[in-house]
């Protein structure tokens, strides 16, 4: 039995048409690039305009995967908001590249579940050295180890957790629900800072009530006497203060927290400084533009997006 049969058994696609489909995508996704510009920036259509143009119930048989491309020319494409096209200024700006979109071929072929070193080792190692090349491109300290995130909003969570774990309150093992032995926690982060940031302090069961935002100066920069002066206040009204926030690169104006000033107040009150650097972090590549991390290697965590420049 040939390799193309064996593959026929197992309900996929055989080694032939796995080819003949991988040329026919990849040629599309070509011509998408070259042709980028004659689409409009933002999709035309209105909403619930795909939901109508499908069934509302999966097919009973598979489709040919030619017909499956000319669906995405004729319902997907519409609906497409295009982040790519050389006009989009919203938000941020995200620039797929050829080796990116092959990187993710080659991830989805090998299917790696990278729980441990055993169940991929090229995955673990990988992660540690890409990382660390990173570190050393932004000049941040050599005692930083890095880890791949899915988003940074989850990465923010998990600063914010470990911040909360560093006080010794014993939530891992006994949770939070029900103790009358807790503090009142406070996180504190600026007012221009992004919403991952409120809804991970929800998230953890702090709530809203547990995030203080800080004013800002004309540049829309957390100022550091503000947040020491609410700090002491919130000491003073039985408050347990136990992390900062700072922003480099604010989602709305780009506005870069200045983290050196911020670095004295938390230490004298032992609190964790996580730095979001998600947007602006990674200029920081550039030798000129290293300035922007200022203080961060005196921070707790940093988290940066390199997709984002």
């Amino acid at each position: 039995m040939n390799m193309i049969e064996k593959a026929n058994n197992t309900g996929d696609m055989s080694a032939e048409d796995f080819r003949r489909v991988g040329y026919e995508m990849i040629d599309w996704i070509a011509d998408y690039f070259e042709n980028i510009e004659k689409f409009p920036v933002l999709s035309q259509v209105e909403p619930n305009w795909l939901k109508d143009n499908l069934p509302k119930s999966a097919p009973a048989e598979g489709e040919d995967f030619r017909e499956i491309l000319a669906d995405v020319d004729k319902l997907i494409l519409p609906a497409v908001t295009h982040w790519n096209h050389p006009n989009f200024h919203g938000l941020f700006s995200t620039s797929t590249s050829a080796a990116g979109i092959f990187g993710e071929l080659l991830s989805a072929a090998f299917d790696m579940k990278a729980m441990l070193w055993r169940t991929s080792p090229a995955s673990t190692e990988l992660e540690e050295i890409v990382t660390d090349w990173l570190r050393q491109m932004m000049n941040l300290d050599a005692g930083y180890k890095g880890i791949i995130y899915d988003t940074a909003s989850v990465s923010t969570l998990h600063a914010i957790a470990a911040a909360r774990e560093g006080l010794d309150l014993q939530i891992r093992e006994s949770g939070m629900s029900g103790r009358n032995d807790l503090p009142l926690l406070r996180v504190y982060t600026s007012e221009q800072s992004h919403s991952s940031v409120e809804k991970a302090v929800i998230l953890l069961g702090l709530g809203q009530n547990g995030l203080r935002k800080i004013e800002c100066d004309e540049q829309f920069r957390m100022r550091a006497d503000r947040l020491r002066e609410a700090i002491e206040e919130d000491k003073q009204n039985g408050f347990t203060p136990f992390c900062v926030v700072a922003t480099v690169g604010t989602t709305s104006t780009a506005s870069v927290d200045p983290v050196d000033q911020y670095v004295a107040v938390c230490e004298e009150n032992a609190m964790w400084l996580h730095v979001d650097a998600a947007y602006a972090g990674s200029a920081a590549i550039v030798p000129e533009l290293q300035t922007c991390l200022k203080g961060c290697e005196r921070a707790d965590s940093v988290v940066v997006n390199p997709h984002k420049w």
